[in-house]
Order: C-alpha cells, then structure tokens, then sequence
C-alpha cells in the first residue's frame, strides 16, 4: 500500500514540476506587451469597409498579442461611412488602445 502512495505522490509531482516547467518557457518564448511605447498601427478606413475594418483590427490584436511591436491601434477615416463609423465606434469600445482619428498628425502632436 505503501509504495501505491510513493507512486502516486511522485506521479503527481512530476506533473506539477512539467507544467511548471512549461509555463515557464511559454512566458519566455512569447514576450507580452509593448516593445515600443510610443509606436501604433495606422489601419486607414473608407466608406464600406466596416467588415474589412474589423477583420484588419481584430488580426493587429492577435499579433500584437503574440508578437507585439505596438501598444496601439489607429482607426484613419478617410471618408468613412455611418456603417463603418459604427463599426469603428464599437472597435474603440471594445478594446481601451483601438482610437478614431481624422488627421495622423494631431494624433502624433498629442503624444
């Protein structure tokens, strides 16, 4: 009975130490986070583009999660339609980095 319980203890210590193991190593290899405090990815927007906006803004998310490289992502209007302001709106609603703007240097002037 004895040696039952020695080799469930290790068994679940050998688990545990893997796991920490990987954990530790999937912190390492897959920085978070901003490399670059002030850099943005500039997505510009025209009428009739609210579907290709999110898919475009929603992809920057993901890569800025697993890559990183920017903290921030900026919505250019260029003649952008109700539907796709309202795609934009709940965008910026949705995410606290994602921002609306209509001329890039007042944005960059801001910083």
């Amino acid at each position: 009975m004895q040696l039952l319980e020695d080799g469930i203890i290790a068994a679940l210590a050998a688990i545990g130490l893997v796991t920490l193991l990987f954990a530790l190593l999937s912190a390492l290899l897959r920085p978070r986070g901003c490399t670059a405090e002030d850099a943005f990815a500039v997505v510009p927007c025209r009428a009739g583009e609210g579907a290709k906006l999110e898919r475009t803004v929603r992809t920057l998310e993901r890569a800025r999660y697993d890559c990183g490289g920017f903290c921030r992502i900026v919505i250019l209007d260029r003649g952008m339609d109700e539907e796709a302001r309202k795609v934009a709106a709940l965008l910026c609603h949705d995410s606290f980095d994602v921002t609306i703007c209509n001329n890039l240097s007042k944005f960059n002037e801001s910083e």
